[in-house]
């Protein structure tokens, strides 16, 4: 790419100029002017891709000249007013900057522009059926790894491999490069190019397509013996695992391999019982340290059997949930298929791990609500059993207890708490109230009026009765 600068600080002018050159991702050759005439020399001699001005200077000459020459407009101004505003707009400017610069913004603008930087069709096309008849079928030429490096990238999102492809091969990064996409990578040879001045520009390659496509991606590099194209390809395809590990934005050398550990995919008896304690005692901090002991930084296990053990989490997981009923709720079934999916597809380990952390706190959590709202179910129910048969005398904790199926501590706990008053008060109050009702309406004796509202007893019944209301069952039946 050529860029011209019109900009009347040369100081500044040099700067912009410095920064393209050193870090902008392809080669580009940079001039600087600073009036007219310069600009005409320039104009013809260097013709620009790209005129990166100040909008100050464009003078009806300038006009002119860009008019004549139609190259790409970035501009720039000290003042942002709506006259230079206009001006841009009447340029065509790909974008107006007010000064300081943001660099990096700028280069963005620069990468966006549509320049043709390829190489020519029919020597491309030539050379990459070339490279694919070295990979696949193994032709036994052994490459100098001192005049051409042979590298892979691959994206974090495999559906953007061919857009990847396209924009890396329009960079034109390295003046001999030979590029090949595959399904899910693309496989690189360059020559001539130094190997300090290689991972420079690789470091460049993975800062940029973030900044294009908020994506990431990583580079495995080989840097072996002198090999084939599938012997390169086979070394440098062993590193890029590190990737379940290490995530992304990494280059990695086919030299710095490491170990891989066996791991017994299933759960053993005695993690299983971890699991089910652990999940009923909200023991997050068991959970945790559990899951990621499998990311520990010395030690690597094969990935398929680190999926297939956190499957067998899973499935500890699922049992959980039928427990308590939560596959009926939609948000948490549509949330436990996608963990499934992401268990057997998900890229990187530490990124599963914590969606697994997440996804098990929802299900701590919604127990937990379930078991608030259970308990106040309790309470109701046990209402709902007093109203009913509170003129049976058996009638007790234990008895309403057994009727729920919990213990009789945990419901006088739970009922004292929830209806501000003690179990055996609250039967109490049910029962005078009814036999209050049976004094006014019925002329039934004392003592039938106390066992048809559940007092064996009629003198703890008459006990009973005049402390609530303060009178005994016949002068209240007499005085109201």
């Amino acid at each position: 790419m050529r860029i011209l600068l019109i900009d009347r600080d040369i100081e500044e002018a040099r700067g912009i100029s410095w920064y393209i050159k050193n870090y902008f991702p392809s080669h580009v050759e940079v001039e600087y002017v600073q009036d007219t005439a310069q600009l005409q020399i320039s104009m013809e001699t260097l013709q620009p891709h790209v005129i990166i001005v100040e909008i100050e200077m464009v003078t009806p000459s300038i006009e002119k000249l860009l008019q004549r020459y139609q190259p790409h407009i970035v501009a720039l101004t000290a003042q942002p007013i709506f006259q230079h505003a206009a001006k841009a707009i009447q340029l065509q400017a790909a974008q107006l900057f007010v000064k300081p610069i943001p660099l990096e913004q700028l280069k963005t603008t620069l990468l966006a522009l549509n320049i043709d930087r390829a190489r020519p069709i029919a020597t491309t096309a030539a050379t990459d059926v070339q490279l694919y008849v070295d990979l696949y079928l193994k032709k036994p030429t052994i490459i100098d790894v001192k005049e051409k490096h042979f590298f892979i990238i691959e994206p974090s999102h495999f559906e953007s491999n061919l857009q990847l492809y396209q924009w890396f091969i329009e960079l034109r990064l390295f003046q001999q490069m030979t590029a090949l996409p595959l399904q899910n990578r693309i496989i690189c040879v360059v020559e001539n190019v130094g190997r300090d001045e290689l991972l420079k520009q690789l470091r460049l390659l993975i800062q940029e397509w973030h900044v294009v496509s908020s994506q990431y991606m990583n580079i495995a590099l080989y840097d072996g013996d002198n090999a084939t194209i599938r012997e390169m390809y086979d070394e440098v395809k062993k590193v890029l695992i590190q990737r379940f590990y290490k995530g992304y934005e990494h280059i990695f050398l086919s030299s710095e391999q490491f170990s891989i550990v066996r791991l017994d995919p299933l759960l053993t008896p005695e993690e299983q019982q971890l699991w089910i304690n652990s999940l009923e005692e909200r023991n997050t901090g068991a959970i945790k340290a559990f899951l990621y002991q499998l990311a520990k930084a010395d030690t690597f296990y094969h990935h398929d059997d680190v999926r297939i053990h956190l499957t067998s989490v899973l499935a500890q997981l699922r049992r959980y949930m039928m427990k308590y009923h939560l596959q009926q709720q939609a948000s948490i079934e549509a949330d436990y298929r996608k963990l499934f999916h992401l268990i057997l597809e998900g890229p990187i380990l530490y990124s599963i791990l914590q969606e697994m952390m997440l996804f098990t706190q929802t299900l701590i959590d919604a127990v937990e609500k379930s078991k608030e709202q259970l308990k106040a179910d309790y309470s109701e129910l046990a209402i709902e059993l007093i109203q009913r048969e509170f003129s049976d005398s058996t009638l007790n904790l234990h008895s309403v207890a057994q009727q729920l199926g919990i213990s009789p501590n945990y419901l006088s706990t739970l009922f004292s708490k929830k209806q501000g008053i003690p179990f055996k008060r609250y039967v109490q109050n049910v029962r005078i109230q009814a036999a209050c009702k049976t004094l006014l309406e019925t002329d039934a004796s004392i003592t039938e009026v106390a066992q048809l509202n559940g007092f064996e007893d009629v003198n703890y019944f008459i006990k009973v009765f005049k402390q609530q209301q303060g009178t005994t069952p016949y002068r209240y039946r007499m005085l109201t």
